[in-house]
């Protein structure tokens, strides 16, 4: 038997490898902020991380693109149901690899499995019906293609490939099988980021106008770091950091008054907190923040990664066009 990710094609190599170090980034990234107990929150990280969501499976400039738009997550992997997608992730998660072929490719199958793999993603060329999963005492007949999921062994599940030429029909089957492997991971992986902190519904429930307005607010500095501070916290504003942070996430503690916004620092009064749109910094009153300006300050800067990330996965599922306007700073 021969792995998938082995073959020395371009798919299977960015489905199978490309993703699993973007999902390792985004579990090593999370787990990190996490144990981060300081106050800097560099922006241009969240956008990074975007970038790596929407690029992690293109195939090429004009399949992605940067913006990371896919056709086939619109038109094929939003609508699929709730047990399926649950099945599919145990699936893809129960092995350290997450499919394999019965046998090897010939260079002609590698050959049609690109081009027909480009114009699933590119032209919108997918299957009449989907690849048959065999029963748990089901045998493979021989004939025509199968998969079985394979709990215990390293990989997540067997794909039977037959010794005659396969249909066209055949490698779409097995192609959009692939993709929903790898689109379940990253649903799952998704829900896992936020799955335990307490503010995850709350930020859901956000419009695209809200969000429309904090990406313009947030993103519309040009500098390479987002969020630092006119001055150092002071120990004890420190520790009310952590605490409120904490309580932020787990709790779901959180302040109905917004944070000051001005659009330059010559505006800043010095009496509050505020945040100013052309520099993308805190501006903090001399005396220490109170608990209310202590949350402002932890709300806005959840929002700011939380915002990157769920309007770059939009983008990549049709819901967005591209990624909203920022002001025009003067």
């Amino acid at each position: 038997m021969r792995r998938i990710q082995e073959i020395e094609i371009e798919l299977p190599q960015i489905v199978l490898e490309r993703a699993d170090a973007a999902y390792a980034q985004i579990r090593q990234q999370a787990s990190q902020e996490k144990q981060f107990t300081g106050k800097r929150f560099p922006r241009a990280a969240g956008i990074l991380l975007a970038v790596v969501i929407l690029s992690v499976t293109a195939v090429s400039a004009t399949a992605a693109g940067i913006m990371g738009y896919r056709r086939y997550l619109a038109e094929r992997m939003t609508d699929i149901g709730t047990e399926e997608l649950g099945h599919l992730e145990m699936v893809a998660g129960q092995g350290s690899v997450q499919a394999e072929f019965n046998r090897g490719l010939t260079a002609r199958e590698q050959s049609v499995y690109e081009q027909l793999t480009r114009e699933y993603e590119e032209d919108g060329k997918y299957p009449v019906g989907q690849l048959h999963e065999l029963a748990e005492e089901e045998n493979y007949s021989g004939t025509g293609v199968a998969v079985r999921s394979t709990p215990g062994e390293e990989y997540g599940c067997l794909i039977y490939l037959p010794d005659t030429v396969l249909t066209e029909e055949e490698w779409l089957e097995i192609i959009e099988y692939l993709h929903k492997l790898d689109y379940s991971l990253r649903e799952k992986l998704w829900q896992q980021k936020y799955s335990e902190v307490s503010y995850f519904d709350r930020y859901e429930q956000m419009t695209d106008a809200e969000i429309d307005e904090l990406y313009a607010l947030l993103a519309s500095a040009p500098v390479d770091v987002w969020g630092t501070d006119s001055r150092n916290l002071t120990a004890e504003e420190q520790s009310r950091y952590e605490q409120w942070t904490e309580k932020y996430e787990v709790e779901n503690a959180y302040t109905e008054s917004p944070i000051k916004v001005i659009t330059d620092p010559e505006e800043y009064d010095g009496q509050e907190l505020a945040y100013c749109i052309s520099d993308a910094m805190f501006y903090e009153p001399e005396r220490e923040l109170t608990d209310e300006e202590m949350l402002q300050l932890i709300d806005l800067e959840h929002k700011n990664q939380y915002i990157f990330e769920r309007i770059g996965r939009e983008i990549e599922c049709g819901k967005r066009a591209g990624w909203p306007q920022t002001y025009h700073l003067q």
